[in-house]
């Protein structure tokens, strides 16, 4: 290899070891953004669980319906 066989190289890892980095920084980026979304949707699952939890504690109450119908009362 001469000289600028050498230079070749160089720059060929150069811009290799760049776009690498490049994209380990995008991924990690969205790892973030995809965690923090994970940790804000698994909230509101916890949140919707405890209010399922308690709208099934409940007791149900039932209503009485009157006939009214008949004109018996009048």
């Amino acid at each position: 290899m001469n000289e600028i066989d050498y230079q070749t190289l160089v720059l060929t890892y150069q811009q290799k070891s760049f776009d690498l980095f490049s994209q380990t920084v995008a991924l990690e980026a969205r790892l973030k953004t995809s965690a923090k979304r994970i940790e804000e949707l698994t909230g509101q699952v916890n949140q919707l669980t405890t209010e399922n939890e308690k709208l099934k504690a409940k007791p149900k109450t039932t209503t009485k319906k009157t006939d009214n119908s008949s004109s018996e009362g009048f």
